[in-house]
Parts: C-alpha cells; sequence; structure tokens
C-alpha cells in the first residue's frame, strides 16, 4: 500500500470512484496510554488491518493508497477493487485479529477500532486526499453516535457504512453480515449532515 508524502511519485487519486476505509484507535491518547503503548497500537494496528484486508481479497499492495493520522488512517482503494468484502469478511477477520491482540494485552494496550466505509469519487495531491467523499467518510468516522456504539457495547470495533455502500452491497447482495445487523442513524458533525447504518459484532448487539 502506498502512503501519501511531500515526496509521493504515485499517480494520483483524480476523481476515480473507489472504495474508501477510515480506522480510528478509540481512546487512543487516554491518560493510561503513555508513548510506548501508543507505539504498540499503532504498530498493531497496521498488522491487523494488512491480514484482515489481504484475507478478505482486499490486498494491502502498491494500487492501495493510505494516509496515516496518527491514532489511525484512511484507506483509498483501486476503482476497480470490489469492495464487497468490507461487508462480507472483512469484519469477522478483523474481530478476530483484535481478539487475540486483545488477549495478549494489558489494559492499556488493548484496542477497540471505529471505521467508517464508503465508496465514491477521491481526489488526492501531495498533502493527502481530498473531495466531498473523502469528507463525509471522515465525518461518519467521526459520529458521536458510532463512539457511543462503541463504547456502550464493548466491541472490538464499530463499523459505520454510507447509505450508498449499504444500499448498494448490503440490501443488493448476499454477504455474511446481514441487513438486520446495521441500524440506521442520523446526525450532524460539525454542522455537516450524516446518514449512515452502524454495524457491531453480533456478540456485543443489544
Amino acid at each position: 500500500m502506498t502512503q501519501l508524502s511531500g515526496h509521493d511519485t504515485v499517480p494520483r487519486i483524480s476523481g476515480q470512484v473507489c472504495p474508501m476505509l477510515a480506522v480510528d484507535i478509540a481512546e487512543s491518547t487516554r491518560a493510561d496510554r503513555d508513548v510506548e503503548i501508543q507505539r504498540r497500537l499503532r504498530t498493531s494496528l497496521y498488522g491487523i488491518l494488512r491480514e484482515a484486508l489481504d484475507g478478505c481479497g482486499m490486498p494491502w499492495n502498491s494500487q492501495c493508497k493510505y494516509e496515516d493520522r496518527g491514532d489511525g488512517l484512511a484507506v483509498i482503494f483501486p476503482p476497480d477493487l470490489a469492495a464487497q468484502p468490507i461487508v462480507d469478511s472483512f469484519p469477522d477477520l478483523l474481530g478476530g485479529l483484535i481478539r487475540s491482540h486483545n488477549r495478549g494485552s494489558g489494559d492499556a494496550a488493548r484496542m477497540q477500532l471505529r471505521m467508517a466505509a464508503h465508496i465514491g469519487p477521491a481526489y488526492s495531491d501531495e498533502h493527502g486526499f481530498f473531495g466531498c467523499h473523502v469528507t463525509h467518510l471522515c465525518r461518519m468516522l467521526d459520529a458521536q453516535a458510532l463512539r457511543r456504539a462503541l463504547a456502550e457495547s464493548g466491541a472490538e470495533f464499530a463499523l459505520i457504512v454510507s447509505d450508498y455502500l449499504y444500499d448498494n452491497l448490503v440490501l443488493q447482495r448476499r454477504s455474511l453480515v446481514g441487513q438486520k445487523s446495521f441500524r440506521q442513524v442520523r446526525t450532524h458533525v460539525k454542522r455537516t449532515p450524516v446518514r449512515g447504518w452502524i454495524y457491531l459484532p453480533e456478540a456485543s448487539r443489544p
């Protein structure tokens, strides 16, 4: 996967319709997490995502681009890559890998993730990703409803998907994650309307 930087020589994204994923480590800077714990969580996050994406058919390779965000990252996949695994095998693989990490970690290093997924036109320059669909992805990730769902459930992760992704992948195709597993949310983030569908691992649902 190609990281964007000021010296990036990889062709930029110029409006192609791409699957996109944003991930954040919940409470990464809380008081019991010093720099070494934060470093371990970051390293584990990248390893877990690489293994889960490779395992579900969305390979972590040179055609993908990612933008590091300190306690998380945003990923733009190639436009010709099917996005179905995001709501199919990816959640189960990811949940298992996080559980494995958490079993071998103390309280401070246990991981919970917030994630957002969308499909739409994306753009990039030497500074990173941009465009209204990238902004919508980030707004979904910051939604209080998603933060609350993760905190109240104690789940390994909480995923919010856009209306477009839900309508075209969850409703229109068979998936390991069925439509009844999602809860619709309507909210505002930074005065921007945000609509999406929240998914929690089965054992964590109310």
